[in-house]
């Protein structure tokens, strides 16, 4: 019972940390991440203080902040000289360390329930958070208690999600929601490609390949950013494969037919769900709505990436292209375009800059943990995958990974080479 109860307050800090959400009783008070980067900070002063270690900050982190205060830096600059007041990504050093402290509760919870933490042990709560923002999307949407318990929680902008008319999540919706279950799929691939121990252990296969599809499904319905998530996670199990054998797999892998298993029965019972449910109907052709036209007019395209080939703009003049012009927030220039946004904001300057700070994350970390280079690979072809979309970044991701310890390191190669 113990056990289970601490599963569960792992499971709710990260859901408040990676899915944060502001509460209906005090829209306009902090958030769960605000709040959780509080109580991770204090935590984190007391358990240096605790250990006499000071403060551990890692080069994976320190270079993160760096790059976060040059941004930050650069973007109050835009500011300045377009005399704007939007600061929408000049306090980005402050983003950083909300982030990066929120993250330490469930970490440290972790590390006391297991003694260590890997990227395994990781990926099996927020596999498991995302799972159940899934189904709490199709709850939400079908039946009345459920969205006004979740409605009693959670704030929201009521008028704007119903004019949208689209699944929402419990926490999270949209593009935010498809980039944290695209990130979390990628995560999966990773782990099912480098971690021995797990590939030998079915029930462990089954519950991550499961959990997969499920955000795959679902997901997919809230976002169709998902799925690019699952895809990149395929395409690099698949390199991973033909690789060759992974050093000290001794016998072959049983993800294969597990995964060709559960693949079978979701397809079969979504190819059911359509052909006789008029409300799945609408949700899987949304969901993969690409699919379909590929299908029916032989060209692969989603009425969301006819609008945005409307919406590429940039800047109109040297001092735009180099600083920028200090306007994001107010959606001035109609796209959603990350790249446009980002670069209309403070220029090329800026957005190097911020480019820069992922290719770093993922060049530390991918040499840091070779076994899992390619999920890193992934996660930095992810960050500029989705400026195509949107402007958001994959900092949540990192943050996870900036509390490994070195003790940490030994049981990730133990589990890549077991």
């Amino acid at each position: 019972m113990w056990k289970l109860l601490r599963v569960l307050l792992i499971s709710v800090l990260i859901l408040c940390s990676y899915y944060s959400f502001s509460f209906a009783a005090w829209p306009s008070g902090p958030n769960t991440k605000m709040i959780l980067a509080a109580l991770g900070l204090v935590w984190f002063l007391f358990d240096s203080w605790r250990q006499g270690r000071g403060l551990p900050f890692t080069p994976l982190m320190t270079g993160g902040a760096i790059f976060a205060g040059v941004y930050s830096i650069i973007n109050l600059v835009s500011v300045e000289i377009n005399a704007t007041n939007d600061y929408s990504y000049a306090n980005y050093l402050t983003t950083f360390f909300v982030w990066v402290f929120s993250i330490y509760p469930a970490m440290a919870m972790l590390r006391l329930e297991y003694g260590q933490v890997t990227f395994t042990r990781v990926t099996y709560y927020l596999a498991g958070v995302s799972v159940f923002q899934c189904i709490s999307a199709l709850l939400i949407d079908n039946i009345p208690e459920v969205e006004r318990w979740v409605t009693s929680i959670v704030y929201y902008n009521a008028e704007f999600v119903e004019r949208i008319d689209r699944l929402r999540c419990f926490s999270t919706f949209l593009d935010a929601a498809g980039v944290r279950f695209a990130l979390v799929l990628i995560l999966i691939a990773g782990c099912l490609g480098s971690d021995q121990e797990l590939r030998q252990r079915s029930e462990n296969i089954i519950y991550l390949l499961l959990s997969f599809f499920i955000i795959l499904g679902i997901g997919s319905m809230v976002s169709r950013t998902t799925f690019i998530g699952a895809a990149t996670g395929i395409v690099i199990y698949i390199v991973q494969s033909f690789l060759g054998p992974v050093k000290g797999e001794s016998s072959p892998s049983k993800i294969v037919p597990i995964f060709t298993s559960i693949a079978v029965l979701i397809i079969g019972g979504s190819i059911y769900l359509y052909s006789t449910d008029p409300y799945y109907y609408e949700l899987i052709r949304f969901a993969f709505e690409g699919f379909f036209n590929l299908v029916e007019k032989g060209e692969f395209t989603t009425s969301s990436t006819e609008v945005l080939k409307t919406m590429w703009q940039w800047p109109k003049d040297p001092q735009s292209w180099i600083i920028g012009t200090g306007a994001y927030g107010s959606f001035l220039f109609g796209t959603d375009i990350g790249y446009c946004r980002l670069i209309l904001y403070s220029g090329l300057t800026g957005f190097v800059t911020f480019a820069l700070s992922f290719v770093f994350y993922a060049y530390m970390l991918g040499t840091r943990y070779r076994p899992y280079r390619w999920m890193f690979i992934a996660l930095c072809a992810m960050t500029f995958i989705i400026w195509v979309k949107v402007s958001t970044d994959i900092l949540m991701i990192y943050a996870f990974m900036f509390w490994l310890r070195p003790e940490d390191d030994t049981l990730i190669f133990k589990q890549a080479q077991s």
